[in-house]
């Protein structure tokens, strides 16, 4: 039992009975105890030593859900727990409880929390964020910084995030009681989750592992910690049919947000049926990303994707892609009006949609040319702007009403209605590349393939040449498509047809995106890629 629940219950007792038993004690022991007791004085929160649950419900006056319960509950009684949890479940806000809760009741000097993630982003703008607002409303010791927290000039917690193969990062790190929380969990590397583990021997330590099944990696760490099939960990899943807006379970308002904030129910800020169903709409019930951040299972068997899921998510967060200052349009032109017309614009190697319809309207090759002059015409203004040497391209798909609409804006140009570059792009022909690639579609998903990569840069860090911003129903166009080698060993990439008869519906932001990237062959342009990056892409020998 701990030792401030024991001078709690010692306080409780009638005069005369707590008179016998420290009658009984020796003096060493009346020592300590009176030690103890000066600590519980200094220290309030001693008293839910023993008692994460009621530090965040008494003691901070928050409410929790019953899964938060059941992990904060589990992290102090259990060595190792694993929680794989679906999207929006409230995992990074529980972990920074869970610090706080290990750094308040025990005596400074004796514990530490040690946080890690995959990236230093995540590290510092996901959980300590929530780490330093929890410190902040709730006015505990010390004080922190972006990933630091520390009392009386002793560093009690902090984040870091080392390299995947760097296990010598975690050694040295020990403590009398130590916390090590491991958040996005699915993306860490079997070197340093092996490391993380191997500190856990002896003493009084826990060690959390929370985050999505990753979507694109089979027996990672996460997952072999999840299956448990050494006996060691104890496993708390969380579906998005575990959580309050579909069990029903009632969680009152949330206490958690500032006072600033108006009133709310804690469901709010959890996943919901509409984010479900818009997801499984959009990636189907059979894919990775359901599985993962849905069911909060992790997926097998993962066919051959052009652009794997954790890829595109990589660039969406990428704040350093590749240096250009080139703009380019990439337009996909609305087919049979049963498709998106969507114009991209890529700057340098940052990419957006900026335009899209549907419907019959789209059929009409003069409106859908007026359109893209528009969009012309602004990037023909920020190139000037900017002193862009180099002129607009715009690359627009041929197939259906787009020969019409090239023609018109090849005219428009003559007349001097711009003075942009209009590519026409057939995907169905001969690719640049056609030893290697069925048609031009196939680079173009490949040229992309090579872009969207990450590979690690001489000194380590993560590197990706594109930064998308883009929406959910683009992700996942993006990775929608699936290749295959066909007989003579070129790169095959899955035909719309086939897509649409599995479920996944017509690519077109994706290959608007994609547009504006490529460079086709009839351009004049050799596109920029790193020849290491297409040999590590590149599944097939040549």
């Amino acid at each position: 039992m701990a030792a401030s629940k024991a001078i709690d219950q010692l306080l409780a007792l009638p005069a005369k009975q707590r008179a016998e038993v420290l009658g009984k004690l020796r003096p060493a022991e009346l020592r300590a105890l009176n030690v103890l007791a000066d600590q519980r004085l200094d220290n309030p929160w001693m008293r839910y030593e023993d008692d994460p649950v009621g530090f965040v419900e008494e003691g901070l006056k928050e409410r929790l859900w019953s899964r938060q319960r059941q992990i904060l509950e589990s992290v102090r009684d259990n060595k190792r727990t694993a929680v794989p949890a679906c999207h929006a479940n409230g995992k990074s806000h529980l972990a920074a409880r869970a610090i706080a809760w290990w750094i308040c009741v025990h005596p400074v000097g004796t514990a530490m929390a040690v946080t890690t993630a995959t990236t230093f982003r995540q590290v510092r703008a996901i959980l300590w964020s929530h780490v330093r607002r929890v410190h902040a409303r709730h006015g505990l010791i010390g004080h922190t910084t972006q990933i630091e927290w520390r009392i009386e000039n002793e560093l009690v917690a902090y984040g870091f995030s080392p390299r995947d193969t760097d296990e010598t990062a975690v050694q040295g790190i020990h403590a009398p009681h130590l916390l090590v929380v491991v958040d996005e969990a699915g993306g860490i590397s079997s070197v340093l989750g092996n490391a993380l583990e191997s500190i856990m021997t002896g003493g009084h330590t826990r060690l959390l592992a929370i985050g999505n099944p990753p979507t694109d990696i089979e027996d990672s760490w996460f997952e072999r910690a999840c299956h448990n099939s050494n006996g060691l960990w104890t496993v708390i899943p969380v579906s998005a049919y575990d959580t309050p807006n579909f069990t029903g379970e009632e969680t009152g308002r949330c206490l958690s947000c500032p006072p600033e904030v108006p009133p709310h129910d804690i469901k709010t800020h959890l996943v919901d049926h509409e984010w479900v169903e818009d997801v499984t709409a959009e990636f189907g019930e059979t894919s990775a990303f359901v599985e993962a951040r849905v069911h909060a299972r992790f997926p097998r068997s993962a066919p051959n994707k052009v652009l794997p899921l954790a890829w595109v998510e990589a660039a969406l967060e990428n704040d350093r892609p590749a240096e250009g200052a080139e703009i380019r349009l990439g337009v996909d032109i609305a087919a049979d009006g049963g498709d998106e017309f969507v114009i991209a614009r890529a700057d340098g190697f940052t990419v957006q949609i900026r335009h899209k319809s549907s419907g019959s309207a789209n059929q009409n090759a003069v409106d859908v040319a007026g359109v893209i002059l528009n969009h012309i015409r602004e990037a023909e203004q920020d190139r000037l702007e900017r002193r862009i040497s180099a002129p607009v391209r715009v690359k627009i798909d041929t197939i259906g009403v787009g020969w019409g609409v090239v023609g018109i804006l090849q005219r428009w140009r003559d007349e001097q209605r711009h003075e942009s570059m209009v590519i026409p792009v057939n995907v169905a022909e001969r690719a640049g590349e056609a030893a290697k690639f069925t048609n031009q579609r196939a680079e173009m998903w490949w040229n992309a393939r090579t872009l969207f990569q990450p590979r690690t840069s001489q000194s380590g860090e993560p590197v990706i040449d594109v930064r998308a911003d883009v929406d959910r129903r683009t992700v996942a166009q993006l990775t929608a498509p699936l290749y295959k080698s066909d007989s003579s060993g070129r790169i095959k990439i899955e035909s719309k047809a086939d897509m649409k008869r599995r479920g996944t519906s017509s690519p077109d932001r994706a290959e608007a995106v994609l547009l504006a990237l490529y460079e086709p062959p009839n351009s004049g342009i050799v596109p920029v890629v790193s020849p290491i990056v297409i040999e590590q892409a590149n599944p097939f020998a040549f």
